[in-house]
């Protein structure tokens, strides 16, 4: 049986979890078809992953009514904060997946006897995927010659749109194909030697590209293929890197893998 903490306290400190909701399905996607006038049917949009929730019932049981108050307390204690936690499940394969969760929306409580009450809380996962607890094996690639290849491989079930890229020169005007997807990224500027240039997305949702030792340069940064910087598929990404210097610069990828 999977285990799960929040927050990393596991939740059976409160009680034995009777069920879990919506943790072996999927977010829905978000938005419509585009509907066209004097026209059969709609025209097909992609669409993006909206919010999920999971929800447990949790069996609280207790010496007396005084402990399982006490107990109650405890368990709003972690609940309470308006912040995200991290939701972790250990599956049965020993894998650790973690998404940031809050508890939103009420917490029900039927006291059954004065020692047993029956819970019901909902995790809100504002973004609904989770991800492996470790980061994908270092690829690390020395980019010796231009173009030259690369493999990125999505160990995930959905793809990746939130990596990590780290440039470190010399490099100068990088081009990444992913050949694979044909998404395309393009640093536009000179990467000196032992300089880095790290992309990312940042806690609020936005890109950023920063550099070592100029800061944030995400105005050199242009892309082609997609909405997002860079994206994986799941599996094997075949990239193709340029640079007009290609001597000792590398090229990094990182992400902890998602599962929709």
């Amino acid at each position: 049986m999977s285990t799960w903490k929040f927050g990393g306290t596991a939740l059976t400190t409160y009680g034995k979890i009777t069920t879990v909701d919506g943790d072996l399905g999927m977010a829905a996607r978000r938005g419509d078809d585009q509907f066209i006038p004097f026209r059969d049917g709609e025209q097909h949009v992609q669409k993006f992953y909206g919010k999920r929730v999971i929800t447990f019932g949790i069996a609280v049981t207790a010496v007396n009514l005084a402990a399982l108050e006490a107990l109650l307390d405890t368990m709003h204690q972690k609940f309470a904060p308006k912040t995200q936690q991290v939701l972790e499940v250990t599956r049965e394969d020993s894998s650790a997946r973690q998404a940031n969760a809050v508890v939103d929306n009420e917490i029900t409580v039927v006291p059954v006897t004065s020692k047993f009450a029956r819970v019901v809380v909902e995790f809100s996962l504002a973004k609904p995927f989770f991800r492996l607890s470790t980061e994908i094996a270092d690829n690390t690639t020395t980019i010796d010659a231009s173009p030259h290849a690369m493999t990125v491989t999505n160990p995930g079930t959905t793809e990746e749109r939130d990596p990590t890229i780290i440039l470190t020169g010399p490099l100068t005007n990088p081009v990444i194909t992913n050949s694979t997807n044909g998404k395309i990224l393009t640093y536009t500027g000179i990467i000196a030697d032992g300089d880095t240039v790290t992309i990312s997305t940042n806690t609020t949702g936005e890109y950023i590209a920063v550099h070592s030792a100029s800061g944030n340069v995400i105005g050199n940064i242009t892309h082609s293929g997609d909405t997002a910087l860079m994206t994986f598929d799941v599996g094997a990404n075949t990239l193709a890197i340029t640079s007009d210097v290609a001597t000792t610069g590398t090229v990094k990828v990182t992400f902890s893998a998602p599962f929709a």
